[in-house]
């Protein structure tokens, strides 16, 4: 970039910049993945990748990184003094020497998303090809591009993805759902203009709550608290009913969801079966007003 050893030297000194690794140097407040990627040796893939663009999917242990066919002298990611010994890193020898698609850290969003339907299971690949619709805008036929480039296995998954799921949760629940027999329609329209995440019954709605649903949440947008117990007492009103599941719900316990969903299901549709055959005429009280 033109700075001369002199002028490295002087802005080490004053701590502007540090050394990443051997020949590399950062600013202080570069992202942190993408120092350990630099630091290793190799760029952000994956969905290591996909979640430095923005992306809302599922966290995992193992940071992806792509490298060069032929790199060596790979170094720890904490630690540029060390070689690496794989801790908590997965290398991807899929790089080229010299080509620099993407920027000198992470990969760009196509070979990101590659990784992740060559790597991943089903669920976590269909999350993440959803995410990059609702949230990058993608075409279908960019979309496609990336999945025949995917193994045989991979691409039967592409008939799965939408564009209409929030989360990678909600993403979940619609394949988990489906796995199971379970009608679904996604992003509903009820009468006070709100949307949920699903109807799965003439009167019944599932929402999948983030943390942001929490009273206590402090984050970007604020709590949804209120305005959640508002929405649920409408439905309320019109003789529907919302279950709602959290995260720590959908991976410790989706069996108890499931159940749920098929008893209030069931009770919902005795109900307007009921209701079709014996309609509620509101009483008269002595004073002539509905009772």
């Amino acid at each position: 970039m033109g700075y001369s050893d002199v002028q490295l030297r002087a802005a080490l000194a004053s701590h502007s910049i540090f050394r990443v690794r051997q020949g590399w140097y950062s600013v202080p407040d570069a992202p942190e993945a993408a120092i350990r990627a630099v630091r290793v040796g190799g760029r952000l893939t994956g969905i290591a990748a996909l979640e430095s663009y923005g992306l809302r999917v599922p966290r995992r242990e193992l940071t992806d990184l792509a490298v060069p066919a032929n790199a060596c002298r790979l170094r720890d990611q904490r630690d540029r003094t060390r070689r690496l010994a794989g801790d908590g890193v997965r290398i991807h020898w899929t790089e080229q020497r010299g080509v620099r698609r993407g920027s000198v850290w992470r990969v760009p969003l196509d070979d990101a998303l590659l990784v992740v339907l060559c790597g991943e299971s089903r669920d976590i690949a269909v999350a993440c090809a959803s995410a990059v619709m609702r949230y990058r805008g993608w075409s279908t036929a960019r979309l496609e591009r990336v999945f025949r480039r995917a193994h045989s296995a991979a691409r039967s998954w592409l008939g799965l993805v939408s564009d209409q799921d929030d989360s990678h949760g909600e993403t979940l629940v619609r394949l988990w759902y489906r796995d199971a027999g379970v009608w679904c329609e996604s992003q509903p329209r009820i009468g006070n203009g709100r949307r949920l995440d699903f109807r799965v019954g003439p009167n019944t709605y599932v929402e999948v709550d983030g943390a942001q649903h929490d009273p206590s949440w402090t984050g970007e947008g604020g709590s949804t608290h209120h305005t959640d117990i508002v929405t649920d007492v409408y439905v309320a009103s019109q003789g529907g009913r919302v279950l709602r599941f959290d995260y720590a719900m959908l991976y410790g316990a989706w069996e108890q969801c499931l159940a749920a969903t098929r008893r209030a299901v069931a009770d919902d549709i005795e109900l307007e079966a009921r209701r079709e055959r014996d309609p509620v005429v509101p009483r008269r009280a002595r004073s002539g007003r509905a009772a």
